[in-house]
């Protein structure tokens, strides 16, 4: 369990430190934190998966992308799983929802 912990906290720093190598910093050079590197908006979420390692969730809330990685509970293996750029899907009004969808909630508002 220790090495799933810490083969995350890496995945983390990893992530967070390419992220400010590949960031325009030119504008905000100034504002630059003493320390490691840390990206105010990257979002990290981490889940238990069912083979009993982990995976790690990282939104980038500023390009709208999504990358999900696997962390082996047993060798603490870092592996990829997807990536995604949300832009188009936060577009869509509804997807696999349910009843009301939006449209009818919006019908029936517009009729009172």
């Amino acid at each position: 369990m220790w090495k799933s912990i810490l083969s995350a906290a890496v995945v983390m720093v990893a992530v967070m430190l390419c992220v400010e190598l590949f960031r325009d910093t030119s504008s905000v050079f100034a504002q630059k934190h003493a320390g490691l590197p840390v990206s105010a908006g990257l979002v990290v979420h981490s889940a238990k998966s069912d083979d009993g390692g982990q995976l790690m969730i990282m939104v980038d809330p500023e390009t709208r992308v999504m990358a999900v990685y696997h962390v082996d509970g047993n060798n603490g293996k870092v592996s990829l799983r997807s990536v995604r750029n949300l832009q188009w899907d936060l577009l869509i009004e509804e997807f696999n929802g349910g009843t009301p969808s939006p449209r009818e909630i919006r019908t029936l508002l517009n009729q009172s």
